[in-house]
């Protein structure tokens, strides 16, 4: 019998954002986790003046986009990356973004507010349990308020960082225990396959 063996853990992305962050990929224009089309349909959905909480926010791409073109936003990225979240405080600082190191996987309710805006964005595919973290991150969510993920669409997983694949059925059930209705929107390549990206009110 062969035991799976999640690599997403701190210590495995201090390595892969330090790397990224020394070769100047996270500062160039082509930067493979600016995930554009995915990242303007997010800020579309923002409303203006909200509070946004980014899980799993990384190098912050997706924060400074949401406090630089969505008016009034205070957006708070929390991640299990000391090194993302030192590196994101540093540059940054005067962009008004608030980061935290947390261990999404068990510590997002450490948080003590809500938001009216909660992001899980190529996240999902990364945990061994996914309903407990959307759990924790729907606890944070206003009555009413946004939540939206994306991932990739049902493909066969070709990173050893993604531990499941998800398609509408799969996301569907993740996230009906939480809303009456749920939207779907897709985005083709050019990623290596395609993308899903799904939100709702939270309602119940």
């Amino acid at each position: 019998m062969t035991t799976h063996i999640n690599i997403n853990t701190p210590e495995y992305w201090n390595h892969v954002y330090r790397t990224e962050w020394e070769r100047g990929s996270v500062d160039s224009s082509n930067y493979h986790r600016d995930y554009g089309p995915i990242h303007e349909a997010i800020v579309e959905l923002t409303p203006p003046g909200s509070d946004v909480l980014d899980v799993a926010c990384g190098p912050g791409i997706l924060c400074r986009k949401i406090k630089m073109h969505v008016p009034g936003t205070k957006v708070v990225g929390v991640d299990f990356s000391s090194y993302a979240i030192e590196r994101n405080v540093e540059r940054d600082r005067s962009a008004g973004v608030e980061y935290r190191c947390i261990d999404v996987r068990s510590s997002l309710v450490t948080l003590t507010r809500q938001f009216d805006v909660v992001l899980m964005c190529e996240i999902i595919e990364h945990l061994d349990n996914p309903m407990s973290v959307v759990r924790d991150g729907m606890s944070l969510l206003k009555d009413g308020g946004l939540f939206i993920a994306s991932c990739p669409h049902a493909d066969e997983v070709p990173d050893p960082e993604h531990v499941r694949e998800w398609d509408h059925e799969s996301m569907f059930q993740l996230l009906s225990p939480y809303s009456s209705s749920i939207t779907f929107m897709h985005f083709p390549p050019p990623y290596f396959h395609a993308w899903m990206l799904a939100h709702l009110r939270k309602g119940r």
